[in-house]
């Protein structure tokens, strides 16, 4: 490649970069605000839909036992996928670079500030931040990407899709033997 053709190639790939600073401040405001609240979320998530909250009530006597276990198994993979999801280093950054790209350094200490106040409402604010350009639509392709994970057939996450499978086995199994009793 000729020298003036990699040097425009740089040079054009550096007037798209978001300085340095306002990435950091990016970074941070992933952090604390919108990853933060991402996590709680998760976190509630895992609280509500712990297995045994979500068991049928007509679930018979024999049953209760394998569907409880299989239940709780399928949400516990459930969640890890989740968090997993979250966390995925790729998302992470595509959001910070859009986040840099969106706001300027004194909108994202803003943010900071905003956030360091603990009468803050962080989903609000977090809601806020995604309300930026472009990135509402990086977090529903993530999370979009979170839900097709979520079938016994899906091979981005084996322990959840074996979660699954387990837990539709226990819902056949209870199934036949209502049905034989009934």
């Amino acid at each position: 490649m000729p020298p003036l053709l990699l040097l425009a190639g740089v040079l054009c790939t550096g007037a798209y970069a978001a300085p340095a600073d306002t990435l950091g401040l990016a970074g941070e405001v992933n952090a604390q605000i919108v990853h933060r609240h991402m996590r709680e979320e998760a976190h509630a998530f895992a609280a509500a839909f712990n297995g045994s909250t979500m068991m049928p009530e007509d679930i018979p006597a024999g049953c209760k036992a394998q569907m409880r276990e299989a239940v709780t198994g399928m949400y516990a993979a459930m969640t890890e996928h989740l968090k997993a999801g979250i966390e995925e280093p790729e998302y992470q950054r595509v959001l910070e670079q859009q986040l840099a790209s969106v706001y300027s350094s004194d909108q994202l200490q803003a943010f900071l500030a905003r956030a360091a106040d603990t009468d803050t409402d962080r989903a609000a604010l977090s809601a806020e931040v995604l309300s930026g350009p472009g990135l509402k639509d990086i977090e529903e392709a993530q999370m979009q990407k979170i839900v097709d994970g979520m079938d016994e057939k899906s091979s981005s996450s084996p322990s959840l899709a074996a979660a699954l499978r387990a837990a539709s086995a226990a819902k056949a199994a209870c199934d036949r033997l209502q049905t034989d009793a009934g």
